[in-house]
């Protein structure tokens, strides 16, 4: 008798860590639903947002006109110039969005209290942020074509493919997933921090400074990348704490 008991003990404990487990990918989206937050908490991203409003009040404004003799970002590709503005144009215009966009459904007061704005917010971001990337690569490609800004390259492709995968994730209701790739994209997304900067700091008449340059690139979004790998890390173990509790 003492050995069935033993026993049926040993299967509730098995049970109930197998059910932990499975249900592991949607326990941060619950906990963070059971706490009280208010729209000024999280101050992190107020400075970041304003940051990237900066970023757009300085860059968008020219191409507003779709007039190409205002354009002085990045001079044309003389050999096909209308599909070169045109690309810089999308690309402005979509990152535009993206940015607005990505700011606010990482806001976790929107997404906490009013989940349908978060899911109508985040499907304007994705749809936004996936063409201003490819255009990044088009852009990259008639400037320099493909031996040169690699950085660039890879800034493309990694927003391209972060956004889809957590797009993806989405789909398939891992909101654990959809949350850790969709904070990959934000940092992405905001990497065009670094290359506002480089605008600023370095004039496209400073072309003796290339590896310079290409560094900043590489080293601009790895960073937003290792910083939202440790805050993720971070927040993981704080839900740990709050499932032993």
């Amino acid at each position: 008798m003492s050995q069935d008991l033993g026993r049926t003990q040993r299967d509730v404990r098995v049970t109930g860590v197998a059910e932990e487990g499975i249900d592991r990918t949607h326990q941060d989206i619950r906990i963070d639903s059971r706490r009280k937050i208010g729209w000024w908490q999280n101050a992190w991203l107020l400075p970041i947002a304003v940051v990237l409003v900066i970023v757009i009040l300085q860059s968008a404004p020219p191409f507003l006109t779709f007039d190409p003799a205002t354009e002085s970002i990045a001079p044309l590709n003389p050999r096909v110039p209308a599909l070169n503005y045109f690309l810089l144009v999308t690309h402005v215009l979509t990152g535009t969005i993206a940015i607005v966009t990505v700011c606010l459904a990482v806001w976790p007061w929107l997404r906490i209290r009013h989940m349908a704005v978060h899911r109508w917010i985040g499907r304007a971001y994705v749809f936004s942020a996936l063409p201003a990337s490819l255009c990044t690569l088009a852009i990259n490609y008639l400037r320099s074509g493909w031996f040169a800004n690699v950085g660039a390259y890879v800034e493309g492709g990694v927003w391209f493919l972060t956004t889809l995968i957590g797009y993806i994730a989405m789909r398939q209701r891992n909101e654990a997933r959809h949350r850790r790739w969709m904070l990959y994209s934000f940092a992405m997304c905001a990497a065009v921090f670094w290359g506002w900067f480089l605008d600023m700091v370095i004039t496209p008449n400073q072309t003796n400074l290339p590896y310079l340059m290409e560094l900043i690139r590489w080293v601009g979004w790895l960073t937003n990348l290792l910083v939202v790998k440790w805050w993720l890390d971070r927040t993981e173990r704080r839900v740990d704490r709050y499932a032993t509790r």
